[in-house]
Parts: C-alpha cells; structure tokens; sequence
C-alpha cells in the first residue's frame, strides 16, 4: 500500500479512542458504518476476503452485511462499482472551461482557505455541520454539540493520519473537511460540510482547489479520493468534482456477504427491491450494492 507506516496500528488506535467498531483481517482495516461493514484505507487496494474471513468479521463487527472491494487493477471502465478520484492538479489558468475559471478567481478573491486545528472543527465546525444538513435529502439527523465535538476532539494527536481543512468567508467558517492520509499513497476527503449561505461565494471551489494544490499539486499522495460511489445519498457532490475538478471514476470489483439468515432474505426479496426500497432508506442500499455485486459477477 505504498509508504503507510501508520496503517493500520495508528487508525486502529483513533478507531479505539473515538469507540468506533473496527477489526483487522489480514492486514486490512474493516469498519461498521450504518450497519454495513466495510473496507478502511486507500481505494487501489485490494479487500477481498474469503467466506470465513468475511464470517468472522461480521461476527466481530455485529453487521448484516460486509462489502469487499479488489481495487484498480484489471476493472473494465463501465461497471457499477467505483472510487471517485483525482490525479493530478489542474492550475486555475490551465482549466479548459472559462465557466469555471471566472468562478475559481471570485472563490479565491472571496475565500481564505487553511488548516485547522481539531478544536476549531469542534467549536466553529458544529454550526456549519448543523446547517449542512439542510442541503440533504434523507432521514438523517445531525447528532448533538457533545457528541460532534467529542468526535472530532478525539482525533487530537493524529495529525500524522487525520487533517482538517476550512474555508472562511468574511472571517467565518464557511465550510470543512476532515481527511485520511494513507501515507504517499492516498488523502481521502472524508466528512465535507458547507454552509449553504456561503456557497454562492463558490466556497466549495476554493476549498477543494487548495486542498487539490495541496496533496497533488505539491506531490504529497498519489491520487485524491471522494470516496466510492453512494449507495445512500445522491451523487451531486461526486458529478459536481467530476465536471470541475477533473475527478475521474476508478472502477473496482465488488462483492458482498451477508449474515444468516439475512442473505437469503435479501436474494429471495431482490424482485420486489423498488418498492421496499421506497419503504426503507437503507434496505434500498442493501438492494443496491446486491444489484452491483451481481452485475460486477455478469461482468466478470
């Protein structure tokens, strides 16, 4: 996995520290998140599992499903399962659109964008973590002050793994993001929030032009990763990269396995997944990485 010294002790450590449910198969990091176990670390790597080692992880993690993924390599562009990424920093001036230029310019004319430490996201970050959800479409809700803080504080003293950027408009936070670094290998934009007030001040641009100068412009990894495409959420964020930031889809193969006697339930149910999709938020994601592992299975 490239130079990753930290990985995985050092992520196992902030895992423990902050109470997040994690365990180690062979090397790799696997985390429950929203009942679903999955990979942690770069997206290019390979998490296959066998049967008994996905068995044991979903005993240790209390998950109804665990997702594998097999990394770049070898996936024909087109399927259904992908990483969002970018390799390479695009100047302002070396942007093909003009659209996007004159908006890059009023973000930086607009916008400061720095570093900041783990308190600054646990006091002023709340207010924009809050008012972020207003932009979302869904059942969630955001947690309490307490719990946000102690979350983000948790991370203090793993600066060498996690790192928080701002943008600020007219000296206020304006927006945040949280990152994973996997060593030279990866920077994983990993919790973005904006305040929906300041975007027409493009704060989104200049937030993620810097970062993009940052990590790629500078060299520090070798690609950038918005995360694997949603199975929850829209994708507007993802397309919005894509179309102005030059983030690409790196296809990936994909494979799921359940806990008895969940995945009998869910292959005997997959013909009628539209409509308890529309019942239920998460069974529509369950049917819809079912849909993805079956179609990466035809594909193969």
């Amino acid at each position: 996995m490239g130079c990753m010294d930290a990985y995985p002790d050092r992520f196992m450590a902030l895992f423990e520290k902050r109470g997040e449910p994690a365990t180690v198969v062979d090397g790799r990091i696997f985390k429950l998140y929203s009942g679903m176990v999955v990979p942690f670390g770069p997206a290019e790597a390979d998490y296959s599992l066998s049967p008994g080692q996905a068995a044991r992880a979903l005993r240790a993690l209390g998950g109804t499903v665990l997702r594998t993924t097999t990394g770049f390599g070898g996936v024909p562009p087109g399927g259904d399962w992908y990483a969002v990424i970018c390799r390479r920093f695009t100047p302002v001036d070396e942007i093909s659109s003009s659209n996007t230029r004159s908006k890059l310019r009023r973000a930086m004319r607009n916008c400061e964008v720095r570093r900041l430490t783990a308190a600054d996201v646990a006091g002023a970050g709340y207010e924009v973590y809050v008012k972020a959800f207003e932009r979302y479409r869904g059942t969630e809700t955001p947690v309490a002050h307490s719990l946000f803080a102690n979350h983000i504080m948790a991370g203090e003293g793993f600066d060498d793994v996690i790192e928080h950027w701002g943008v600020m408009v007219d000296g206020e936070l304006a927006g945040y993001s949280t990152n994973y670094v996997f060593g030279s290998t990866e920077a994983s934009y990993s919790a973005l929030k904006f305040d929906p007030a300041h975007l027409r001040k493009y704060s989104s641009y200049a937030l993620f032009h810097a970062m993009n100068e940052h990590y790629l412009g500078e060299g520090r990894v070798a690609y950038v990763n918005d995360g694997f495409r949603s199975v929850l959420h829209d994708t507007e964020l993802q397309d919005f990269l894509e179309r102005t930031f030059g983030f690409e889809k790196a296809y990936t193969g994909i494979d799921a396995f359940y806990r008895r006697p969940f995945g009998a339930f869910v292959r005997a149910t997959f013909p009628f997944r539209k409509l308890i999709g529309r019942l239920d938020e998460r069974a529509h994601a369950v049917y819809e990485l079912e849909r993805a592992v079956r179609a990466a299975r035809m594909q193969a």
